[in-house]
């Protein structure tokens, strides 16, 4: 038997194949909208109050005697300073932030004709005991070695060697200053449990005092442990009765928003609400390389770690994203996220007595925007009776790196009818790294 087969024409192959794609990127592209369709939660509270906030406000390095002016630096309400330098002092003092001496860029990385301390402790001793007499008076935080973990380029010797400046250098500052010196570190790169623990059972077997516990948060794609490290140095050495006779008051982040997240403001904001939701006792912002051809230092050229333009001083996305957080750090209330990446930091009162809720959107595998839903709840404890009308500004806090931003645009103003005590508001297409800054009205 003869079989004919019958094919279709060329015309009609066509439009087969082409309808069948159409079916094909339909799918593909619904899938991947739902796939992106993100939505968020956060529900704020006016009526609960947090209580025991520190600010995390602060920086290392950034400025000199007279730049940037105090114009720059007076709105971030900066509360914890950690410099190599002692030319800075009265500036920082004024600013309302506490004083934190890195001791070791005073004594050099290897390029000081003594070489590094271990290769000849006497000179290292003679050098602190000058110093602590040259301070006498001041309130000074004595942070000794920087990031002694990183062989490149802080530390040349072995673990055990900075153990012994630390003790040498502690033994000096303590019979110079009296019991009232505040003195501390490790100050290491990342959170090292087993490099913490060891410094710190050495510390107690030479009878040595850390009056402060310090360690750096660098890593971006780590934000959502930090809160989870400090907790854990509470729990195991600050609160330990093992560790009672070391003396350790304080907990402090003193570097904090890696590199890659220096400019972000969702990034920023997530660095600060988990270290505050932790309760560090301060933290500074980090200062790395600007990023064009031509890198400089952000830690040397009076800029504020990056947060202002060099020279002229323009305030950048990454001011904006301090000024708002210091405007709203004294009257913080809760708020509940159900979006571990994005964060809000609520507040009942800003300079101008307007209530505020800052949102920062962080997040380096992901790029979606997300709907964010916001609930604002107990309105009557900002004096905000139900059906009464309230003022709602909303304003963008962009991830523009490191362009200048004279002033947050405003994405939109609405009076919106509360309702029973509470209501609803929704802000679209939040993307990632950016911040916005929704400010509440009668």
């Amino acid at each position: 038997m003869q079989f004919t087969f019958k094919f279709p024409s060329i015309n009609k192959l066509l439009l087969i194949c082409l309808a069948l794609v159409t079916v094909l990127l339909i799918a593909y592209f619904g899938q991947q909208s739902s796939i992106a369709q993100v939505r968020s939660n956060i529900t704020v509270d006016f009526g609960q109050p947090a209580t025991g906030i520190t600010s995390m406000s602060g920086f290392l390095h950034g400025i000199d005697p007279t730049k940037p002016p105090d114009s720059s630096v007076k709105p971030l309400q900066p509360k914890l300073w950690r410099v190599g330098r002692l030319d800075v002092y009265d500036r920082v003092i004024a600013s309302g932030a506490e004083f934190q001496l890195l001791v070791s860029d005073l004594w050099g990385y290897g390029s000081n004709p003594k070489g590094w301390p271990y290769q000849n402790y006497p000179a290292w001793e003679a050098f602190i005991r000058q110093l602590a007499q040259q301070n006498k008076g001041k309130k000074i935080i004595w942070d000794i070695w920087n990031e002694p973990d990183l062989k490149n380029p802080f530390w040349k010797g072995s673990r055990e060697q900075f153990f012994e400046t630390y003790k040498r250098a502690y033994k000096i500052l303590r019979e110079e200053l009296g019991p009232s010196a505040v003195i501390g570190g490790p100050s290491i790169s990342t959170y090292n449990k087993e490099y913490l623990t060891a410094f710190l059972d050495y510390c107690k077997a030479n009878k040595l005092e850390v009056n402060f516990l310090a360690w750096h948060e660098l890593n971006d794609t780590i934000i959502l442990f930090v809160d989870d490290h400090v907790f854990d140095a509470k729990r195991n050495y600050q609160q330990s009765p093992f560790y009672k006779e070391l003396k350790l008051q304080k907990i402090y982040v003193n570097e904090i928003v890696g590199e890659l997240a220096q400019y972000q403001p969702g990034e920023i904001l997530g660095y600060l609400y988990n270290l505050e939701y932790a309760k560090a006792d301060g933290a500074c912002r980090a200062c790395w390389d600007t990023t064009g051809s031509k890198k400089v230092s952000n830690c040397f050229n009076n800029t504020l770690t990056g947060t202002v333009v060099p020279n002229t001083f323009e305030p950048r996305a990454a001011w904006w994203t301090y000024k708002a957080y210091a405007d709203g750090v004294n009257s913080r209330v809760l708020s509940r996220s159900d979006n571990d990446r994005l964060v809000a930091l609520a507040s009942k009162s800003n300079p101008e007595g307007k209530a505020q809720v800052l949102l920062g959107y962080f997040d380096r595998n992901y790029s979606s925007a997300t709907t964010v839903t916001l609930n604002l709840a107990n309105l009557p404890a900002l004096g905000i009776q139900s059906g009464q009308k309230v003022s709602l500004k909303l304003e963008k806090i962009p991830n523009n790196l490191e362009g200048a931003v004279q002033k947050l645009v405003t994405v939109k103003e609405e009076q919106i009818s509360a309702g029973s005590g509470s209501l609803t508001y929704t802000i679209p297409n939040f993307n990632v790294h950016e911040g916005y800054l929704l400010t509440i009205g009668k």
